[in-house]
Order: C-alpha cells, then sequence, then structure tokens
C-alpha cells in the first residue's frame, strides 16, 4: 500500500475539513514531484461517507490520462478505473472512476457525454487546473457542478502556483485550499535542490511581441534560433551541465532540431530534437529513459505530465515571460530517485565514506537570458522572489534564498532585488547603508502605518501591547493563487479575515480596521509620528542588542531607525 507523506495526510484532511465547511470548488497546489496523484487518488475513498457517487479525472494529454489511471488503481486496488479518451470508450455504468481527456469529453457538440449519468459523478477533479478556464474544461464543468447539486466537489490540482490570469481562475474556485511549495518540499527533502547558473547571450528580444502573458512563440523562435546562440548554448553545457541526462526547452520545431544538431556537432553526446506530433516521440523518450539520449531538445512536449527522475540537468534554451511554463519546466527535474523515500532521512543514513551512495541529490538549471529591455523575464531566482537579474553561480536556489533572507533580517534598508551576482554577496552588502530607514513604495502610497515586507510574502504591521490594545497582535496582507488579497488579522486575541481584488483596498481595509479596534497605538504604528527623530529609547535599544547581537549600533541612533529594525525582524519571523 502507497504510505501517505506528511505534507499529503495534511492536505487530504484539508480537502475534507474545507468540503465539511461548505467549500464545493477547492484548488490545491502541490509542487512537481510531491505526489498531487496519489493526493486525489487518496481522496476517493476518504471522501466515500460524504460523496459515495462516481469520480471523473480530467486532464489534457494521454501521458498524465494513462499516468493518473494506472496511480489511481495502484492506490484503490479493489475499484474499477476506466478511460474515456479517443478509441477508448468508458463504461459509466460500471465504473467508479473515469480518467478522461478533456479533448474528448469537453469537445462542443460530443456525444459522448449523452451515455454519463451526470447526477451520479459527484466528485470533478481537474488536473493541471491552471487551464481549468478553458472552454472545453468549463463544458464538463457545467455538466456535473450545477446549481440544484449542491453536495458536489469540484477539485483542481496543480503543480504550479499562480496563473497570468488569476482572476480567471477566481471564477471557477471559490479557495486556495492548500498549497505545498517547491520551496517547502525541497527544504522538507521530498524534492531534490536545485543549483542555477545563467548564460548571457547578445539576442535582442526587444522586437518579439507579447501574447496571452508570453512571447509570440513564432516571433520568438526566429529570434532565438541563430547558430551563434546554439554553439554558445552547447559550450555552456559542456562546461556546467556535467554530463547529466538532460531536458532542453526550446522556442519551436526547427530550434529544437537545430540546438540537437548543434550538440551532436560536438561529437561527445547524443541529442535528439522531439515535438508533439513528432512519429518517433515514444522511442526518443524511451531511449532517454535507458540512456542512450542524454539531451532531449523538445518543443512543447515534456513541460507537463512527463515523469523521469533520472533527469539531472535542465536547459532553459528559449526565455519566457510566465511564471507557470518556466516552473513547470524546473520541475521535470527536480523529482527524486525513485525508492528514495526523504532524502534528508536517506543522506543521513548512507554508509560511511559513500558520499555518492545516491545518485541524484541535485537538479542543475542552465538558464541561457536574452537581452530584454522591453520585457520583463522569468528567470531561476525569480521562482522565489529573487531579482531576475541574480547569477546564482552554481549555489543552490534554496540555501541562496536562506541566505539573502538572513542577511534582509541584519540589513532590513538594504534592497536585495539590486543583487546580480550572489558570488559578490559580501561587497554588495559592504556598500549598503545599515541604517537607512525606508518603507516599500507600495506602502508609503497606500498607508500612513509601519507595515514591512514579511519573508513569507506579503506585508505584515505588528500590533503592540497597550492599554488600549490589550494583548497586541498582528494584521498581514499578502496575495494568494487566485491573484486575490488576502487579510488576515489577531488584534486582542480576536481574529478577522476578508479577501479582496486589489492590494490597495486591502490596506484601506486593515487602516480602518486598526483605526478602530485599537485608536491607543495609532501614534505608535504611524511612519509620521513626530517619536521617529527623537532619541532611541533604552528599551529600544536594549531589544535591538537582543535582535542584532553581532551589531555595532551608533551614537545618534534614533528612536524610528529603532523602531524599523525592530520591526523588519518580527516581521521576517513571523510565519
Amino acid at each position: 500500500m502507497i504510505q501517505d507523506r506528511p505534507y499529503q495526510e495534511e492536505c487530504e484532511g484539508t480537502v475534507l475539513s474545507e468540503y465539511d465547511k461548505g467549500t464545493r470548488r477547492m484548488l490545491v497546489s502541490l509542487a512537481t514531484g510531491t505526489g498531487k496523484t496519489i493526493v486525489f487518488s487518496k481522496l476517493y475513498e476518504k471522501l466515500k461517507s460524504r460523496l459515495p457517487g462516481q469520480m471523473i479525472v480530467l486532464a489534457h494529454t494521454e501521458e498524465l490520462v494513462d499516468q493518473n489511471r494506472d496511480k489511481m488503481q495502484r492506490v484503490n486496488p479493489d475499484i474499477k478505473v476506466d478511460k474515456e479518451m479517443a478509441e477508448h470508450k468508458a463504461d459509466p455504468s460500471t465504473a467508479d472512476v473515469i480518467m478522461a481527456s478533456v479533448a474528448t469529453l469537453g469537445r462542443k457538440g460530443t456525444k459522448r457525454v449523452e451515455t454519463y449519468n451526470w447526477e451520479h459523478v459527484d466528485k470533478l477533479v481537474i488536473d493541471e487546473a491552471h487551464h481549468s478556464p478553458a472552454d472545453s474544461y468549463k463544458r464538463v464543468i457545467d455538466l456535473v457542478i450545477r446549481p440544484e447539486w449542491t453536495h458536489k466537489l469540484l477539485l483542481g490540482v496543480t503543480a504550479t502556483p499562480q496563473r497570468s490570469d488569476g482572476k480567471a481562475l477566481a471564477e471557477i474556485y471559490e479557495k486556495v485550499a492548500y498549497v505545498y511549495s517547491i520551496r517547502q518540499a525541497i527544504e522538507d527533502g521530498w524534492l531534490v535542490d536545485i543549483r542555477g547558473y545563467r548564460v548571457r547571450t547578445d539576442i535582442d528580444l526587444s522586437g518579439v511581441e507579447k501574447s496571452r502573458g508570453d512571447f509570440v512563440q513564432d516571433q520568438l523562435a526566429a529570434a532565438v534560433n541563430t547558430p551563434e546562440r546554439n554553439r554558445r548554448i552547447v559550450k555552456a553545457w559542456q562546461q556546467l551541465g556535467e554530463g547529466r541526462p538532460t531536458v532542453a526547452f526550446c522556442a519551436g520545431i526547427e530550434h529544437a532540431k537545430a540546438l540537437a544538431e548543434e550538440f551532436n556537432r560536438s561529437g561527445i553526446f547524443i541529442a535528439a530534437a522531439i515535438w508533439g506530433d513528432d512519429p518517433d516521440r515514444a522511442w526518443k523518450l524511451d531511449q532517454h529513459r535507458a540512456g542512450n539520449i542524454t539531451v532531449l531538445c523538445n518543443c512543447a512536449v515534456l513541460t507537463e505530465g512527463y515523469d523521469d527522475w533520472q533527469i539531472g540537468c535542465i536547459l532553459l534554451a528559449r526565455p519566457t515571460q510566465s511564471q507557470v511554463l518556466f516552473t513547470q519546466m524546473i520541475g521535470r527535474g527536480t523529482r527524486l530517485q525513485e525508492g528514495c523515500g526523504n532524502l534528508i532521512e536517506a543522506l543521513k543514513c548512507r554508509p560511511r565514506g559513500f558520499e555518492t551512495f545516491l545518485p541524484k541529490q541535485d537538479c542543475i538549471v542552465i538558464d541561457v537570458v536574452d537581452n530584454s529591455s522591453k520585457h520583463s523575464l522569468v528567470t531561476l531566482p525569480t521562482l522565489m522572489g529573487l531579482t531576475n537579474a541574480l547569477d546564482l553561480k552554481g549555489k543552490s536556489l534554496v540555501g541562496a534564498i536562506q541566505k539573502i533572507e538572513a542577511l534582509q533580517e541584519q540589513h532590513p534598508s538594504l534592497d536585495f532585488k539590486k543583487l546580480e551576482d550572489f558570488d559578490q554577496l559580501k561587497q554588495f552588502i559592504e556598500q549598503a547603508n545599515f541604517f537607512e530607514v525606508r518603507f516599500p513604495e507600495e506602502v508609503e502610497a497606500n498607508s500612513d502605518f509601519t507595515w514591512y515586507r514579511s519573508a513569507s510574502g506579503g506585508y505584515r504591521l505588528n500590533i503592540p501591547k497597550d492599554k488600549g490594545a490589550g494583548a497586541g497582535g498582528y494584521v498581514r496582507i499578502f496575495q494568494n493563487m487566485l491573484d486575490q488579497w488576502e487579510i488576515d488579522g489577531l488584534i486582542d486575541k480576536k481574529k478577522f479575515h476578508g479577501v479582496g481584488s486589489q492590494m490597495e483596498n486591502a490596506f484601506k481595509v486593515c487602516d480602518e480596521q486598526i483605526r478602530k479596534r485599537v485608536p491607543d497605538v495609532l501614534t505608535i504604528i504611524s511612519r509620521k509620528a513626530t517619536w521617529h527623530g527623537k532619541k532611541v529609547t533604552k528599551p529600544q535599544l536594549a531589544l535591538l542588542k537582543k535582535l542584532y547581537p553581532y551589531k555595532q549600533f551608533p551614537a545618534d541612533l534614533t528612536a524610528g531607525q529603532a523602531s524599523r529594525l525592530i520591526g523588519v525582524r518580527f516581521a521576517r519571523k513571523a510565519k
């Protein structure tokens, strides 16, 4: 029997809890390689007492449909799992779960939906749920989720943390029930770490137009598919790729072919191009898994639904402005070795002297970055909130963000988004003015209070204890996966929560709540209060020395500067 990992069990429990609270259309985000298929397969049995009817799982590729069917059957060996796709026709009268292609079941005017008893289908799961706003998905959703059937569940599962038009997702789903990010999975030992390299080219992308949140593909392919750039990519892989099984993401079919040819001309390894309707697609995938093809140069094939833990290098030969696409590409290389279990525990238990006991402990990402003054590119560091200009120089992505967060606590006024070379971190800090008091521009524009950026995302305001504020508390503003701004507050042991569409309104609502609930502390949390210019107080200085034990504070330190340093430290420690 397949055992749940801790976060999978937590996710399943959250889905059940949210259903019992009345949430009927919920979204779950689990990083690629952390077992989203296991989660909804386990939920079939766990939901049975509440929803005893049929489950349909929608996916958009044959690979996903087949993988989901295989996993569902392994988790639930005593049920009948059928397939609805192309020439495969399910028997809705006998199947417990039907794995369906959205192109088949969601096709406009299809007669195949007439064989289903839609009242009996009470669980609809959408795999790769960021595709949900497409008309083909909506047609199936409308068949299952109707106003008169208030008990039914729509569950969207996805590995991507956001969609460029999150508002479209918000029209379908009520709530993001659970999120398990790639960073958390790496830190917990359920995915391998990422080591990043940045390779610059002289290609100018300013003439490439944008459509639907990313570059126009044919224009992009024409711009990046040059002999000089392809040679630069191959050379970078030879220097940095360590000969690992590699998937290269290309801008078009001709680009994939040209890059594969350039690899093969090097005479050191074997590469092959692969694309959607490639007649040799299955054979090439088998050869790559067997180690007979080292580099697969693919065009729009291996972005979703391709699972091979042996992939140890991701070569990003196509630039993108899409966070969703970038996350999907990176996810092809972070999967653990089969049978490893938890990587942290496996490394602890390996025999002494066997430093290479596990073949795969990390994934190399080679990010090819072109000149782009007009467009904002998504790069490896942006996965975790760092600047897209940062070159990790082969360092761990998670290690880099952890180090920068620790340094941010020591240097709260320093803008680390200006850091471009991780090897120059020390020099970057030395040039900073530690005691410069600054607030984020969006805070300056929308609030009079001392909001600080939170390490977990968004903004946080700590409410001090005072005779009028009782136990004090906090207020937090953050953006969720549905492109909504959530408010989470605890003041004088009383919680409050809200959701809005605009950041500006979120600040306004929070400020109104603060003024209403704790009027006696307004002068303490106001950025414009006159006390900011006064000398630091003894209690402030004592607290600063505890928070920053290795820092020397100047004699002319002001109360406002001290408050800023204390506030940033507490905001970054809070979850």
